[in-house]
Parts: structure tokens; sequence; C-alpha cells
């Protein structure tokens, strides 16, 4: 059987689960995950390399309305997403019917010349007879090649989903070395992965337009320490006394789960320093939305 290998984009709209997805193929935490909408801001490919094939999946920010330059740049980059693919996995929910934003943003994957697969995630959520429902209701669409059920969460199906997406990949040599996770460098994951804490710790305190900007990465040889410098940038001052907390709990907090993962993906010892700054309606600015969300 020859060795397969492509890209494949992960769409749907916010907050659907992709970047759980993702993570839960690969088996290690590559994207971050979290319950606010727009967590994904940027196209990030995450690597699976197989005896059989290598998946570069692009874990691409949820399909929304546009409120702001922020939120406009996150569509754009959604949108970007879709082009030079060999695979496009549509995520979904079971609703019981086709939801009424992917019945807007369906029509423009159905112009795309590459196979479609529709997954249909959290189906160990679903209610009653809206599983099967939301499957008839997307298989009438005539647009997927493949229509898969699965629990992300729970892991349910992921073997089946994810051949199904190798059977679509052409043949071909690695795109990535084997011992690749990501296409980003350190400093981006590590920018993540404070964002990602950064939101589980204020979840309802604050609004998800922050941003973490690393600013030096030291590396030291024996022992292996990483050193990580970073800021997480907040519009308003009354936020940056909300990410600090009291007596600076909250920051600690937040850099310490952040320096766990970093240590786990590292193999090694980090040390991470955060530090808070205000950067008034940085959100509307879009020189600094390109440079703040990794662009």
């Amino acid at each position: 059987m020859a060795y397969r290998a492509g890209t494949v984009a992960v769409v749907g709209r916010t907050n659907v689960g992709k970047s759980t997805f993702i993570n839960a193929i690969l088996g290690r935490k590559v994207v971050i995950v979290s319950d606010k909408p727009q967590t994904t801001r940027n196209r990030i490919r995450c690597i699976l390399t197989t005896s059989e094939a290598q998946v570069v999946f692009v874990d691409t920010p949820g399909l929304h309305q546009p409120l702001n330059k922020l939120s406009a740049h996150l569509q754009r980059e959604a949108l970007r997403s879709l082009a030079g693919l060999d695979a496009v996995v549509y995520m979904t929910e079971p609703s019981g019917q086709v939801d009424p934003y992917d019945a807007l943003m369906l029509p423009r994957i159905q112009t795309l010349p590459c196979p479609k697969v529709l997954l249909v995630n959290k189906s160990d959520q679903a209610r009653g007879n809206s599983l099967p429902e939301t499957l008839l209701a997307y298989d009438r669409l005539n647009l997927f090649s493949d229509i898969v059920p699965v629990s992300s969460l729970k892991g349910t199906n992921l073997d089946r989903a994810l051949a199904v997406i190798i059977g679509h990949l052409p043949a071909g040599t690695p795109l990535f070395d084997a011992d690749a996770s990501t296409d980003r460098p350190l400093a981006f994951v590590a920018a993540e992965l404070v964002r990602e804490k950064l939101y589980a710790e204020t979840y309802q305190e604050l609004p998800y337009a922050t941003a973490v900007e690393v600013e030096e990465i030291e590396e030291r040889a024996d022992p292996p320490l990483t050193s990580i410098y970073a800021t997480i940038i907040v519009a308003k001052e009354s936020q940056k006394a909300i990410v600090i907390g009291s007596r600076g709990a909250k920051l600690k907090e937040i850099g310490t789960q952040a320096r766990v993962d970093l240590e786990n993906l590292l193999g090694h010892k980090v040390f991470l320093s955060l530090h808070v700054k205000v950067k008034p309606k940085w959100t509307e600015d879009e020189t600094e939305v390109a440079r703040l969300t990794g662009d």
C-alpha cells in the first residue's frame, strides 16, 4: 500500500470542538482548547506521522459573524485555510438538523475541488434521535463523501475518522520531519498555552480580546532549561487587575499551569516569567491584531 501524505483543514463554527479533535488524534496537546468562542486565532498546522501516512491537520479559527477587527481577522484566517487542500473535514454537532450557520457556509465548502468529510462531534451528548436525524439531514445535502459521528472528548470513533481521512489523501512522501508536531515555533506555542490558561482562569471575568506576546526565549543545555519571558496584553486597566488577581495570585496560577504544559511538551524544566500590559483598543487596530495574533 502506497504511503499517503496531505493537508487537511478542520473547519466549522466556533466552539464545535475542532482543536479538541486534533489534540485527541495526535495524542498530545498541540493546539489550545477552551469553551470560550473564537479561541483559535490562526491557521495552525498539526502533524500526525504514522507508518502509513502523514496527515497535516490545519486547525482553523471558527466560522462566525465578524464584530470587530479581531473577529474579522479570524474569519479571514478561517477562509484562507481552504486553499490548496487535499481534503476538508467539516465539523458540526448533533442538533437534529442542518445547523443554520452551516447552511450559510457549506455552499462555499461545496466549491472546493477536494474530498469533504463530515464529522458530527459530541455524539456522546446527543439526545433522543438527534444524532441519526443529524446524519440524515447532512447526508441529504449530497456534499460529503463520508459522514462519521465522533466524540473527541471520549475518543469515540476517532480511529474510524482518521482511517477515512487518510483514505482521501494522495500517495506521496512526508511533508515534514517525522518528529514534528506543528509548523509553529516554540514562541507561538508558548504564547498559545499561556492564553489557554488565561481563558480558563478568567472565563467569566475577561473578554476573549486578550493576547500573549513572547518577548524572549533562552535555552540552557546542562542541565536543560528553557526560560520564557512573555507579556499578557489586555485592553483596559480593569482587565489588568483581573489577570493579576489579589496579590498576584491569578497571574501566578496562570503561569504555573502553562509551565506544566510546556514542561510536558519539551521534556525538561521551564522557567516562565509573565507580565501584564495594557494596550487600549488593540482589537480595532489591524496592525496590532496581525502582530499579536501571530501573523
